[in-house]
């Protein structure tokens, strides 16, 4: 388990928490394998199974029979996407992991961006959210609620917007792993560790 990456290629980690996403599994693979067909990193993608019920795991078997760099977790019950995300976080071997939804509300295409920043010297690398599929404007109004209440409330100062797709240098990830938080908030944790952030 936690790794460190003495090859001389540098490894990204890319991990995906998913509970019961057949319809888009494929297509995110597809999506992802495009991205790093396309980057000089070696990579790993470790999908973690959040007791999926439909043809989910099945997908992913099909697909590691392909590509060895697919590496699936099974949770033994539902524990929550934060819990499949540290499980995740606690196998990847990579100088670097990209964290990012299965569903598909965040490109794929958008990882050299995260990388480059990370290239620059950033530890951890946001993503703000322009927009959501399917959230109406009552949720979203909560939503900046919940951000304003998290500021007053508590030391984490979180970007409004910032979205859970974000890059965390090998430094970075030791940190938040260090914690043993079980359920964080893992943008708060993000930002709360310190290190430089873009």
């Amino acid at each position: 388990m936690f790794q460190m990456n003495t090859d001389k290629k540098r490894i990204l980690s890319v991990v995906f928490s998913f509970r019961n996403e057949d319809s888009v599994l494929q297509e995110l693979i597809n999506r992802v394998e495009n991205v790093f067909k396309k980057l000089v990193y070696d990579y790993e993608l470790i999908f973690v199974n959040d007791d999926s019920e439909d043809k989910s795991l099945e997908i992913l078997e099909k697909n590691r029979k392909r590509n060895n760099q697919i590496k699936i977790i099974n949770m033994s019950r539902r524990f929550g996407v934060s819990a499949c995300v540290i499980a995740g976080f606690k196998h990847a071997i990579g100088d670097a992991v990209i964290y990012m939804d299965s569903d598909l509300q965040d490109p794929p295409e958008l990882m050299p961006d995260l990388i480059k920043k990370w290239e620059e010297g950033n530890d951890v690398v946001h993503t703000i959210r322009t927009k959501r599929k399917g959230e109406n404007v009552i949720r979203m109004f909560l939503v900046k609620i919940a951000y304003k209440v998290i500021d007053v409330l508590s030391d984490i100062k979180i970007r409004q917007n910032s979205g859970n797709f974000q890059l965390i240098s090998r430094r970075a990830l030791k940190a938040i792993l260090t914690l043993n938080e079980y359920d964080p908030l893992l943008r708060g944790l993000s930002s709360w560790i310190g290190f430089r952030q873009a």
